[in-house]
């Protein structure tokens, strides 16, 4: 590892730091769900069996390195049969009736390196089926840590949606006894009522996303519907200093969509050379022993028989398919390089975004926590006021509602620092675990 892969690893390791500690036995950090995932997940196990496929496809092209053998049989019929008179009697010279059969074997003696190009293409497409594992792997390692903290991000929330539901149907009871007491309208119930049922609103949509990302979450981990989701990790924003350009050059280093876009070029390099040699002669060695009929003087008997001798084969017209593969090699090539340009571009553009995004989530962390401390203190401010009676019920509520909108915006700020730390270090290439 390189001195900025390095750095960006102890700069961004503090996102996940906070769930890196070890569990009970059956709960899951953002570690053990992106390892269960991975052991699991049926996107990388296709991704698997393409490289396999792959690498089958190499073994197919050293084939050619390797001898052939065949075993071959044949009957014909010939009608009329050769023959020569002689001395007045017919001599025939072939039978009517001819069997072959023998077994064959062919080697290939020199082809102008056709098979050995054949061979560098489907090297280059075993790595891009490795690299598209890669970022399968990459996709679902950062997929399951957005779910994972997603799901943390909606039980905090409902949480503080409780909490509010709870404070308000205490204040309910506390408005109720100055109803009782004459010191309270009935219409300061019916508005503590209405806030509670918005609470209740709220908390049961959250409860509907968090149960769409557990949903998510399992599917993911190929775990059953009913499997229970015991989820430990906490938010945590730290500052932390970005020096942009060697995070850039650790992108371009490290970001398997740059890798990727090299080997399609290299790849479509080499699907350019398999067309150029396509036409290439090839000489080869070949040889058979069988037995037949048609030997004079006793035409109907199967003899043993030996054959061998070597043959050149020089291609003169194929319909001009060599000319159309090198042209789709061409256009592929120069289509690589240009989306390996786009790469490099669009890379620089992620990381960019990943840092500011980074830096703005921290400052809102910083904002929101000084929000939660004046908005606690104007509900203890309006408790104290609305006890004394120097102000109406609705003054109150307003109160504990910017409370519980300030602590959402807060952990809403917290979600989003931790976040944008995983995605920076997506943009840079770097790995999650």
């Amino acid at each position: 590892m390189n001195a900025a892969r390095l750095l960006i690893a102890l700069l961004l390791i503090a996102a996940a730091s906070s769930v890196a500690q070890t569990p009970p036995d059956d709960s899951l950090t953002v570690t053990t769900a992106v390892r269960l995932v991975l052991a699991h997940n049926p996107s990388l196990q296709e991704a698997e069996q393409a490289i396999e496929a792959s690498k089958a496809r190499v073994d197919l092209s050293r084939s050619n390195y390797l001898p052939s053998a065949e075993i071959g049989a044949s009957y014909g019929f010939m009608t009329p049969v050769p023959e020569f008179i002689f001395g007045g009697v017919g001599l025939k010279v072939a039978p009517a009736s001819n069997y072959d059969g023998h077994i064959g074997a062919r080697q290939m003696i020199y082809d102008f390196q056709r098979t050995e190009s054949q061979v560098s293409l489907s090297d280059s497409r075993v790595t891009l089926a490795e690299d598209s594992r890669e970022t399968v792997t990459r996709d679902l390692t950062y997929r399951t840590a957005d779910v994972f903290y997603a799901i943390l991000f909606l039980r905090r929330s409902i949480e503080v949606q409780e909490e509010q539901i709870r404070t308000l149907n205490e204040h309910l009871d506390v408005t109720r006894k100055k109803i009782d007491a004459g010191t309270a309208m009935q219409l300061d119930a019916l508005t503590t009522q209405v806030r509670v049922a918005n609470a209740t609103m709220l908390k049961i949509n959250l409860e509907t996303s968090l149960h769409a990302q557990e949903i998510i979450l399992r599917k993911l981990a190929a775990l059953p519907a009913d499997a229970p989701l015991k989820l430990r990790g906490e938010f945590a924003s730290r500052a932390t200093s970005l020096p942009i350009d060697s995070l850039l050059r650790s992108a371009l280093n490290g970001r398997i969509e740059a890798k990727s876009a090299s080997d399609a070029i290299i790849s479509a390099q080499a699907q350019r050379e398999v067309a150029r040699m396509n036409d290439s002669p090839t000489l080869n060695a070949v040889a058979a022993y069988g037995f037949k009929n048609g030997y004079v003087p006793n035409l109907d008997v199967l003899r043993g028989n030996l054959f061998a001798g070597v043959e050149l084969r020089i291609p003169l017209f194929d319909g001009h398919r060599t000319r159309s593969m090198g042209e789709e090699a061409e256009a592929l090539t120069h289509a690589a390089e240009s989306r390996k340009h786009e790469t490099e571009l669009m890379i620089q553009a992620d990381v960019e975004l990943a840092i500011a995004e980074s830096k703005a989530a921290a400052e809102r962390v910083q904002v929101t926590e000084i929000n939660i401390a004046q908005a606690d203190l104007a509900v203890r401010t309006a408790r104290l006021r609305y006890e004394a009676g120097s102000i109406p019920n609705l003054d109150l509520l307003d109160a504990l509602t910017n409370l519980t909108q300030a602590r959402l915006t807060n952990l809403q700020a917290l979600y989003d620092s931790v976040t944008s730390g995983f995605r920076l270090r997506r943009a840079v290439g770097a790995s999650l675990q």
